[in-house]
C-alpha cells in the first residue's frame, strides 16, 4: 500500500519574520509527538530519549540497532514519484512505503534529518510537570513552550514565593506610612494645621 507523505496543509502558515533554523522541519515532528495518534511506544519519542542520554548511558551502537530495527519491523522506506517535469525543474513526491503512519514517517524522517543537522536537542517537552507538551526550542535555553507554563512554574517555587512574600510585606507596610501621614495632615512651619 502506497502513501503519500505530505506536510500537513498549515505547515508553512506559521513561516514570518522571526522563523529560527529548523522550526519548519520541527514542525512536523512536534505535531506528531503532541497528536493524540501517537502510540505509548512511539519510536519518536524513544529516539528522543535516546539523544537525550547521550553521551552517557545510551550508546551509538544501541541507536543504530533501534533503528536498524525500527526499519525492519515496519519496513520503512520512501519512494519517489514524479509528480511532472519540465525542463531543469522536475516535481518529485514522496511515498510511503511500508507499515508506518503515512505521518509518523514523515516526522521520523524529518526527525533524522535533523539529527544530522545537529538539532535534535532541540524538540524538548516542557519543563512544566503538568503541561508535557512538545515544541521546538528556538533558542538553546528555552525550557518551556509558552511564556504561561514559564510563569506558572517559577510561581509554584519555593524561592519566588519567600520574595513574593517579602514583596508584598514591604509593599503594605510603605501604604500604610502613606496613610498615616495623609491623616496627619501636611506640615507649616514646624507646627501643624
Amino acid at each position: 500500500m502506497r502513501r503519500a507523505i505530505k506536510p500537513p496543509k498549515n505547515a508553512h502558515s506559521h513561516v514570518h519574520a522571526r522563523s529560527y533554523f529548523g522550526e519548519l522541519g520541527a514542525a512536523v515532528v512536534v505535531d506528531w509527538l503532541n497528536s493524540r495518534r501517537k502510540l505509548a511506544n512511539d519510536p519518536i519519542e524513544k529516539l528522543l530519549e535516546f539523544n537525550s542520554q547521550l553521551p552517557l548511558q545510551a550508546t551509538e551502537h544501541q541507536i543504530d540497532a533501534y533503528l536498524s530495527a525500527l526499519v525492519r519491523r515496519a519496513k520503512f522506506a520512501v519512494a519517489p514519484v514524479l509528480v511532472n517535469a519540465a525542463p531543469d525543474k522536475w516535481r518529485i513526491d514522496w511515498k510511503l512505503v511500508g507499515k508506518m503512519d503515512a505521518q509518523q514517517g514523515l516526522a521520523l524522517t524529518r526527525l533524522l534529518h535533523m539529527a544530522d543537522q545537529g538539532l535534535i536537542g532541540r524538540v524538548r517537552k516542557c519543563a512544566k510537570e503538568s503541561c508535557g507538551r512538545w515544541f521546538y526550542a528556538k533558542f538553546e535555553h528555552q525550557r518551556f513552550h509558552a511564556k504561561r507554563c514559564q510563569q506558572e512554574k517559577f510561581k509554584t517555587s519555593p524561592e519566588w514565593q519567600e520574595q513574593r512574600r517579602e514583596y508584598m510585606k514591604q509593599l503594605r507596610h510603605e501604604k500604610k506610612l502613606r496613610e498615616r501621614r495623609l491623616l496627619r495632615g501636611p506640615k507649616r512651619n514646624g507646627h501643624r494645621r
